[in-house]
């Protein structure tokens, strides 16, 4: 339901949302089953507000990880070759733009069921079920767990030339049985373009997680005169920094490069007919 719009007044309008969903494969094993309600208001200076959560149910099987166990063959799971679990997942979001120079948006979400499916986040993060925790090498035991998802979008525009945006994402799961954490992720994200005219443009992008403690950077020329002419030139940089190396896997303290890369790439359309 949408509420009729008021331009005019400090709340322009509100709406309220409500979504049932399964899903289920042909063999009829029924995956999931949720419910998903929120509420929402607009208000002046592009401002928005809204609330929500989804509840449901969850199931998954081995045989989606692996071999399914049979008389004479162990499964993909230790103990039950099926996992389910009940979740309530409460959400908040919100976003304003006040002028053109300045926006900002987030989404903030907190789950009580999510799965760990028990695939580890080595090396910082070890499998942390309980077969895991008894026996490094045992076979998968997922549970349920508590996890934070939370993400942040801020763009700043000064001129009608330069646009910059920055990222922040968080996620972060810690199993209800072991009360360990399976994993935390951070990621910083930045963005710039600056358009010089309306055929050419340069561009940043630096990306950097804390769970590999790792940086990528690409900084990128664009000429593109017409459709199908272009010019492109630039270079990648892969950094870690007190990390583990991707080839050894040993911890390197400092900064260590992995990789970096120089390109061109050029193309032109050939326009010709042919005719009697």
């Amino acid at each position: 339901y949408n509420s009729e719009p008021k331009p005019k007044n400090t709340l322009i309008d509100w709406n309220i949302f409500n979504s049932l969903r399964t899903s289920f494969n042909w063999q009829g094993l029924v995956y999931n089953t949720e419910n998903e309600a929120s509420v929402g208001f607009r208000f002046q200076r592009n401002t928005y507000l809204g609330m929500g959560a989804v509840v449901g149910y969850e199931r998954i099987f081995e045989e989606e990880f692996g071999v399914a166990r049979t008389a004479t063959q162990s499964g993909s799971f230790f103990g039950a070759p099926e996992r389910s679990a009940r979740f309530v997942a409460p959400y908040i979001y919100g976003g304003t733009r006040p002028s053109k120079k300045y926006s900002l948006n987030m989404f903030l979400l907190r789950s009580t069921g999510s799965f760990d499916f028990d695939f580890g986040a080595e090396p910082k993060y070890p499998r942390v079920s309980p077969a895991a925790l008894a026996d490094p090498n045992a076979p998968l035991d997922p549970g349920p767990g508590k996890t934070w998802d939370f993400n942040l979008g801020i763009d700043y525009q000064p001129t009608n030339e330069l646009n910059t945006s920055f990222g922040y994402t968080l996620s972060r799961l810690v199993r209800k049985d072991t009360k360990l954490v399976a994993f935390h992720e951070n990621i910083f994200s930045f963005r710039s373009t600056y358009q010089f005219t309306r055929f050419i443009f340069a561009r940043a992008r630096i990306d950097y997680g804390t769970l590999s403690s790792n940086a990528r950077a690409q900084f990128l020329f664009g000429w593109t005169p017409n459709p199908g002419t272009a010019f492109y030139a630039g270079y990648n940089d892969d950094l870690t920094h007190n990390g583990f190396s991707p080839f050894t896997g040993q911890l390197e303290p400092g900064f260590r490069r992995n990789g970096r890369t120089l390109f061109v790439k050029v193309s032109y359309l050939i326009r010709r007919s042919f005719g009697g």
